[in-house]
Order: C-alpha cells, then sequence, then structure tokens
C-alpha cells in the first residue's frame, strides 16, 4: 500500500473537515428540520433519528459496520482506511459540531434546494480526495467489482429511491418524498457540477506549474 505523504494527508484532511461541515449542514440544518430523508445510508440515519433519537452520526457508523465487513476485501485496503478517516469524521461533525448550529425553519422546498447544494458540494470534496463516507458507496463499488457491467447511476438510483420511498411511511406524508426525490436528483447535479471545477482548478494549477 501506497504510503501518503504528511502534504496529501494533511490536504486530505482539510478536504474532510470542509466536506464534513458542508454535508453537516445539509442534514442537521437543512434535511432534518425539512422532514424529508436524502438518500442512503444518510437517509436512514436520518430516518433513525427520527424515530429513535438516536444522533445521526453514531446511526451511520451503526449502519456501515456490516457494509464495511461484507465489503472491505473487495475495496482494497488504502481506499478503505481513508474512507473509513472520512466517515469517523463527518459522524463527528454530525453529532459534536454542527448539531449546535441553529437549523434552518424557512420553506421547505427551499431547505430542499440548499441541502442538496451543500451535500453535492461535501461528497464532491471527499469523492476528489479518492475517499469516501461509506455506506452504498461501498455496496456499489463492491458490486461493480463483480459485475462490472452494472451501471453506477441506476444502483445509486435503486438504493437512494429505496430510502427516500421508505420515508413516506415514517414521516406520513407524500411530500417526503417529493422533497427527497428532488434532493437526489439536484445533488447529483450539484456533485457534477462542483466535481467539474474542482477538476478544471486541479488541472489550470497543474498547467501553470
Amino acid at each position: 500500500m501506497k504510503i501518503l505523504s504528511v502534504h496529501n494527508l494533511l490536504r486530505m484532511l482539510i478536504c474532510d473537515i470542509v466536506a464534513s461541515f458542508m454535508l453537516g449542514i445539509s442534514i442537521v440544518v437543512f434535511a432534518v428540520n425539512a422532514n424529508f430523508a436524502p438518500g442512503g445510508i444518510t437517509g436512514l440515519s436520518v430516518i433513525t433519528n427520527y424515530l429513535f433519537h438516536l444522533p445521526i452520526g453514531t446511526a451511520m457508523i451503526i449502519f456501515n459496520i456490516p457494509i464495511i465487513l461484507f465489503t472491505f476485501q473487495r475495496l482494497g485496503r488504502r481506499f478503505f482506511l481513508i474512507s473509513l478517516k472520512s466517515m469517523v469524521i463527518s459522524a463527528l461533525f454530525l453529532d459534536h459540531i454542527v448539531c449546535y448550529l441553529p437549523a434552518y425553519t424557512g420553506n421547505r422546498l427551499v431547505a430542499c434546494v440548499l441541502a442538496s447544494l451543500t451535500a453535492g458540494i461535501g461528497y464532491s470534496l471527499f469523492f476528489n480526495e479518492g475517499s469516501s463516507t461509506g455506506g452504498m458507496d461501498f455496496i456499489i463499488v463492491a458490486l461493480r467489482q463483480v459485475k462490472p457491467h452494472l451501471s453506477f447511476g441506476l444502483l445509486s438510483l435503486i438504493f437512494d429511491g429505496s430510502i427516500v420511498l421508505l420515508s413516506v411511511f415514517v414521516f406520513r406524508e407524500f411530500q417526503a418524498f417529493l422533497y427527497g426525490a428532488i434532493y437526489t436528483v439536484l445533488m447529483s447535479i450539484f456533485l457534477d457540477l462542483t466535481t467539474f471545477c474542482l477538476q478544471s482548478t486541479k488541472k489550470k494549477l497543474s498547467s501553470a506549474n
């Protein structure tokens, strides 16, 4: 396994901190109070928090344990350790830092858009450093190693859609599904836009040097 330099490790930690802060804002400040669940393990953790008042970051770690055990050998040690670092930092930010910020109490559609924007930026920062926050990403990567022809987008849509659909029965309103679906679509768009901007900036800096 290639050893990270101190410079690269510090850069990744800074990205983890900024990304965790953005993801925490998305969930705690916007999504939770608007009563809709994002897709994936994050959405499942929001639902668990709503039903049992378990801290969202703690729930994310708990849900990730069986996923880690199932996918560890297929993910590779380096990717696993880097992602584990990001996972723990994001959980700490959710439960011990961002949770003290005031929740947005305005229009639910605005909350949905802002949640998707901040999450898209956060996830892009994680992915740009070759990391992940675990959850469905681990499952999808592992499944595609077994069946490479499977579509990443289709698998994401199936997993995320299942959690968003579940939220209808938890929050007991169709709007929960509607806002969850809007969030999923917009977050993907913001994720791609942020990733494009980050990659373009990297290329410009590389060519300048």
